[in-house]
């Protein structure tokens, strides 16, 4: 660590812990109707080829 004089700080440090961090809730939210997306098709895919092999 490099010596610093006592008060002084990096402003990107003070600045980035005060700022929430809102920006990627929609990547989350379109990762989670992606998966739920392929999950049904999973489960529909499987009763289709159940009730074509029967």
């Amino acid at each position: 660590m490099e010596p610093r004089a006592q008060g002084t700080s990096t402003p990107a440090t003070n600045h980035s812990s005060h700022t929430p961090h809102h920006e990627g809730r929609s990547v989350w939210i379109l990762t989670v109707y992606g998966i739920a997306g392929l999950a049904m098709f999973g489960v529909l895919a499987y009763y289709i080829s159940a009730y074509i092999t029967q």
